[in-house]
């Protein structure tokens, strides 16, 4: 199933983005599912999640570094970096935006809190059953992981 619209945001949440240092391409994979022209977005307070778990020495802190470096090129607006250079064919950028918000809002409640701007043109990528089912309920399009891939969940 692929989603279909003018312009389609992908929110990503903290579990989505350590999908990288699992092995699961989330940019290719979103292009794969995603037929339209797409921004990947996430929340800034996804980004402080992010780093804190970053700081940590097991295998979910090295995916959150992974995660952070490929963070931190794209805020420095490099079109190529050393991470994403290994990430993405040659000359593809990673469409992707930092959403600034409120350090006090929950991560899931600002991704929920986005997401109802425009559903219909919204998919939000998370393995969070509980956001899921909320975001579903909303009639959110929801990204999750099958068999290794990145699947729409219904």
């Amino acid at each position: 199933m692929t989603l279909l619209t003018k312009r389609v945001t992908v929110l990503l949440d903290t579990n989505s983005l350590l999908l990288f240092g699992q092995g699961i391409d989330v940019f290719g994979e979103t292009e794969r599912l995603i037929a339209a022209p797409f921004t990947i977005n996430i929340p800034e307070t996804v980004v402080q999640e992010v780093e804190r778990l970053s700081k940590k020495t097991t295998r979910e802190g090295k995916s959150a570094k992974l995660a952070m470096a490929i963070i931190r090129e794209k805020e420095r607006r490099q079109k190529e970096g050393p991470v994403t250079k290994l990430l993405l064919p040659k000359g593809k950028e990673i469409p992707l935006k930092i959403l600034p918000g409120s350090g006090e809002e929950h991560a899931d409640d600002a991704i929920l809190r986005i997401a109802e701007e425009a559903p219909e043109r919204t998919a939000v990528c998370t393995l969070d059953r509980g956001l899921q089912r909320r975001l579903l309920s909303r009639r959110v399009r929801v990204l999750g992981v099958k068999h290794g891939r990145l699947a729409f969940i219904e």
